[in-house]
């Protein structure tokens, strides 16, 4: 009877007869996005204001995850609070689940344009990870910028039989696969130099390419990490607002509930 009695009250102040109002839930969506853009491009400012007085760019993207965070967590807060008090919500209960409706609609808006935004982050951990990968399977492509880099610095100015861009995927696919025998040889028909001579210089490349391999794929994990676990704090956070924010405009209607004049 307790919640019967509820609902009638509901629809008596003006309420709705459905669980979930949906108007409502768009008109809090909406100031919950604006909210968050505000505090964003507020943030935005003062980044730049501490990057011209000398921040550096650690601090700069520390305090861009955290400006972030703050803006879902008031964004969801202040459009669940929103959404529950014009649709004169007064069971906590309802007002709960109405404030996480609006809160994930807010959540997933930020969500996806957060990704677009970090695309560019996405495609260089996946070019690491694809490089590292691909290395310990014996079948990275001889494209990889980081490995021809190393073979080209460890080249040095020798000359070279062929085209020095011809010698470096050569030497690169040989070591991707790991056929050490091979490069060595390569080498040093290439260089002009012993066999002797060309296993040293393979030896010193393949140790510089697995040390960097290695540091590339460290990298990318710690970046995977870092973006993985800031990200699901901050969604749980800012669900965790939605949820305070219908909590609270539910019992602020049932102690003054918004007059509507007719």
């Amino acid at each position: 009877m307790a919640v019967d009695a509820n609902r009638i009250g509901n629809v008596e102040m003006g309420g709705h007869r459905h669980l979930i109002c949906w108007r409502s839930a768009l008109a809090g969506v909406v100031i919950g996005v604006v909210t968050m853009i505000g505090l964003l491009t507020l943030s935005i400012a003062f980044g730049g204001i501490g990057l011209e007085d000398g921040s550096t760019v650690k601090n700069a993207s520390v305090f861009a995850g955290v400006s972030i965070v703050v803006a879902m967590i008031v964004g969801n807060f202040a459009g669940s609070y929103y959404s529950v008090r014009i649709a004169r919500r007064r069971v906590d209960v309802v007002g709960v689940m109405q404030g996480l409706l609006v809160g994930g609609i807010c959540t997933l808006l930020v969500v996806c344009h957060t990704m677009a935004s970090v695309a560019a982050l996405g495609k260089v951990t996946g070019a690491a990870l694809g490089a590292t990968a691909a290395a310990a399977g014996g079948v990275a492509s001889t494209q990889a910028p980081l490995i021809q880099d190393i073979i080209q610095d460890s080249l040095g100015a020798r000359k070279l039989a062929s085209d020095p861009e011809v010698v470096v995927k050569g030497l690169a696919s040989r070591l991707v696969r790991g056929d050490q025998e091979s490069a060595k040889n390569y080498l040093a028909a290439q260089a002009g130099i012993t066999p002797e001579e060309a296993d040293k210089a393979v030896v010193v490349v393949r140790e510089k390419v697995d040390k960097a391999l290695e540091e590339a794929r460290k990298a990318a994990a710690t970046t995977l990490k870092t973006v993985g676990w800031s990200s699901f704090v901050a969604i749980v956070l800012a669900m965790i607002a939605s949820v305070l924010g219908g909590l609270v405009g539910a019992l602020c209607n049932e102690r003054r509930m918004i007059d509507v004049v007719k």
